[in-house]
């Protein structure tokens, strides 16, 4: 097996064997949930709607409120409810890890503080999946899939394909997790060989830190993968026994073997990786500095957006992707520029609007330290603001937004349409990129300042050691013995109504994202207010369509990949969105789809699309598995683990029927499911037919 396999399969219940193979439906057990205060609202409906009374594990449940908040806008009516409510659940619940307004990031003290190897982690935000640097299987998810977990222990899983990423050679001085995984992008691509798979990083990775792997797996949403998992080794040992509190998880150090199978095998050399800069509005769009490309005017839609990014109006160096030693890197990077090259902040004149330098450090814990060790001031005397932790301008739904028109260079994660708010232009760095780029506001290589850094200091500061071996793991699933198990009848639960679904498309492209279906600062909505707001940025007229009979969407690939906001599918749904046909889907939009039982149907024959236009009548039928356009008919496939799932009214459908047992139950009707088509059950339910 490969290290993914061996995680899913430590974890999983109900095995008839040790081991599990990619396409398999497995339950297995959930370490931990986390949330936001964004999430939490969508976690807390789907519980009162189920009566849950009582969570899984009290102390299981991390609830961070930072995607909204900032000490400037607690006044807000909209701020002090979702406090609120974040507040009364936690009393409610008794969550015993609950950090409050701006305490921490949702993922930064998550993975400094709690994250275990050889655990699963599902969160309710896309970047959940950054907690595979710790060497857990960690995946973000919509909020009411996270739910279930959260007061089961429990979630269903199809073991992935699993692209491995094999790291050869070192990274020079300066070069951090962040430049790393926009190498991998622009090498590769987005949504390409990691699309709905899981890359396993192995190799050569004992020269990165714990908090460059976290940059490198928070990002592997952007090279659009279900997560990035680094194995745990020495330098993860070494980082988890930092802890001040010990946790009754026990870390296990999993490896894949020798002749383990993957999807493909891939190489980077950490020797070639140089400062890049990802250019608005994509996360794969990636220029050296010095090229000539990098300063071309951005056209978007067919659209000019601007001349140039050369110049900038803002940087901002934060988010969770931010860690901490790539914040005291590029503070040492500042002292540098101050001390030695005797630089100065610049400054527009009076009348104009003043550029803007912000640091916001993830967590109050990160900012004490920074503080103590005189990083902050640093900051301070190269201009910077340093802001309360939380996710301020990465998200754009905060206090703090990017104006319209505005361009700013961004350690944060994400440079998608209206992401830093409605209309501006954000592109994307390392910390020590956006540092050097902050004296003058232009676009700035750091390597020249960077190679003054006084190496010895940043070890110390980042307490850089040599390591102990670890003792390798094998997994240890909960086996379900023959004489155990109940015998049950089995009973052909196939649907032989007739659903067929009629309507006109609305027609998208390819990597239409989660911000541009539900933008941001709506997704708090609820009901017909939510349904309104969808694609109100990106294509306003959308909803008009919709009421004209337009209910079909039809879409290239990658369709729903970025957030894991869940609000992306009900926008859809209340608003009268029938189906959506694409290409592909993204894993977190799939399976808020199966979740709240709205259909998705996967198409790949060209000829489909080639000529399909907006007034070009489609039918859907379900139970044939066909959708017929012009009197031709395309097939579509269907797992057992969908059937099941759709005709039980979605996985919160599962739950209302059979409680704790929904899981397994799910699993018990899809391998009857699979039987009935001649299928194999061994131990799991076989899904070939659906391309993640």
């Amino acid at each position: 097996m490969n290290l993914i396999e061996k995680l899913i399969c430590h974890n999983a219940i109900g095995l008839k064997r040790n081991f599990v193979k990619q396409g398999e439906i497995v339950v297995v057990k959930v370490a931990r949930t986390l949330a936001s205060e964004i999430t939490q609202v969508g976690i807390q409906q789907t519980i009162r709607y189920l009566g849950v009374t009582k969570l899984w594990r009290d102390d299981r449940f991390f609830l961070a409120l930072d995607h909204s908040l900032d000490p400037r806008n607690y006044h807000e009516e909209k701020v002090r409810k979702r406090i609120k409510v974040c507040d009364d659940f936690s009393k409610e619940f008794n969550v015993k890890e609950y950090y409050g307004p701006n305490q921490s990031i949702l993922h930064t003290e998550f993975y400094r503080q709690k994250c275990t190897p050889g655990t699963i982690i599902i969160g309710a935000d896309s970047h959940s999946c950054a907690h595979g640097c710790v060497g857990a299987l960690a995946m973000g998810m919509g909020a009411s899939d996270t739910c279930m977990p959260l007061i089961t222990g429990k979630t269903w899983l199809e073991v992935p394909e699993v692209i491995q990423i094999k790291f050869i050679g070192e990274p020079s001085f300066g070069i951090v997790g962040k430049d790393v995984i926009l190498h991998i992008l622009n090498k590769f691509g987005r949504n390409t060989i990691a699309l709905q798979r899981v890359v396993e990083f192995s190799g050569n990775i004992k020269c990165l830190s714990v908090d460059s792997r976290f940059a490198i797996s928070n990002m592997a949403t952007e090279f659009g993968a279900l997560g990035g998992v680094f194995p745990a080794d020495e330098v993860t040992q070494e980082f988890i026994q930092k802890r001040k509190k010990k946790s009754d998880e026990i870390p296990l150090y999993f490896r894949a073997d020798e002749d383990a199978q993957y999807f493909g095998k891939y190489e980077v050399d950490l020797r070639k990786v140089e400062p890049l800069v990802a250019k608005y509005p994509n996360p794969d769009d990636c220029y050296l500095i010095s090229d000539p490309q990098l300063y071309e005017p951005i056209i978007d839609n067919g659209v000019k957006v601007c001349d140039t990014i050369k110049y900038l109006d803002g940087v901002f160096i934060g988010s969770c992707t931010s860690t901490q030693g790539e914040i005291i890197l590029a503070g040492l990077l500042l002292d540098v520029m101050l001390r030695k090259y005797s630089l100065k902040p610049k400054n527009r004149t009076e009348t104009e609007v003043q550029y803007q330098r912000i640091l916001t450090p993830g967590s109050v814990i990160m900012s004490n330290y920074l503080e103590r060790i005189g990083i902050l001031n640093i900051y301070r005397q190269a201009g910077f603001r340093v802001d309360a932790p939380g996710c301020s301008l990465c998200l754009g739904i905060s206090h703090q937004k990017a104006l319209p028109g505005e361009i700013w260079l961004s350690s944060q994660n994400r440079n998608f349409r209206n992401r830093m708010g409605k209309g501006s232009i954000g592109n994307l760095a390392s910390a020590c990129t956006v540092a050097a780029s902050s004296f003058n506001m232009t676009i700035t290589d750091p390597r020249k300042y960077i190679n003054d850094i006084d190496q010895v200091l940043y070890n110390d500061l980042t307490e850089s050691k040599r390591l102990r071996p670890v003792q390798i793991s094998e997994p240890n699933p909960i086996i379900v013995m023959d004489e155990d198990e109940e015998q049950e009848e089995k009973q052909n639960v196939d649907n032989n109504e007739q659903e067929i679904i009629r309507g006109l498309p609305q027609i998208f492209g390819d990597d239409v994202d989660t911000d541009m279906i539900i933008p941001a600062p709506f997704i708090v909505f609820r009901g017909k207010h939510l349904a309104n707001k969808s694609f109100h940025y990106y294509r306003p007229e959308f909803m008009d369509k919709l009421k004209l009979g337009h209910d079909i969407i039809v879409a290239g690939e990658g369709w729903g990949s970025g957030s894991s906001r869940e609000e992306a599918v009900s926008c859809l749904k209340i608003g009268g969105v029938k189906c959506i046909i694409a290409k592909s889907f993204s894993f977190i939009f799939y399976r808020n789809l199966l979740t709240l039982n709205m259909l998705g149907v996967i198409i790949k024959d060209e000829e489909f699309y080639d000529n399909l236009t907006e007034m070009t009548q489609i039918q859907v039928n379900v139970q044939d598995r066909k959708v017929i356009v012009d009197n031709k008919q395309y097939l579509f496939t269907m797992s057992s683990i969908e059937e099941t799932i759709y005709e039980n009214g979605g996985v919160i459908g599962l739950y209302e029927k059979y409680k704790d047992e929904g899981f397994s139950e799910l699993v018990k009707q899809a391998v009857v499911k699979t039987e009935n088509k001649g299928g194999c059950s061994s131990g799991g339910c076989s899904n070939k037919d659906l391309d993640w």
